[in-house]
């Protein structure tokens, strides 16, 4: 009759810890939607796949992030992940050329002139 106790005891035992997981997901789950909901255009926030972004708009159920000057992109509410303090990420700079960011690749003088890299 011993056997049949410890069965009991082991099994409220995980009936518990079943219950108190289920109740933390609830709150974790409730906690992420409040802040979804809460939302405001001008926070900048980060998606569930790591992209950053400045709240523009909100349109029901999407979210338009501007995720660098003048690029602005579309979301499901449910993608915005967390709402990121201003000093997390560093504001991207404006460049002079849009479509190389601004960024000059120089060829080596060998690489120029058409020869190859000599090892030194």
């Amino acid at each position: 009759m011993g056997g049949g106790n410890s069965q009991l005891i082991f099994l409220l035992i995980m009936v518990a810890l079943l219950v108190f997981m289920f109740s933390r997901t609830r709150k974790q789950q409730k906690a992420q939607q409040q802040m979804q909901t809460g939302v405001a255009p001008g926070a900048r926030v980060m998606t569930t796949s790591g992209m950053f972004g400045t709240v523009v708009d909100i349109e029901g159920d999407e979210v338009v992030l501007e995720i660098a000057p003048g690029l602005q992109t579309r979301w499901t509410r449910r993608a915005v992940a967390r709402v990121v303090a201003p000093t997390e990420v560093a504001p991207l700079e404006e460049s002079a050329d849009p479509v190389d960011g601004g960024l000059s690749l120089q060829k080596r003088d060998d690489d120029a002139a058409g020869g190859a890299t000599r090892a030194q």
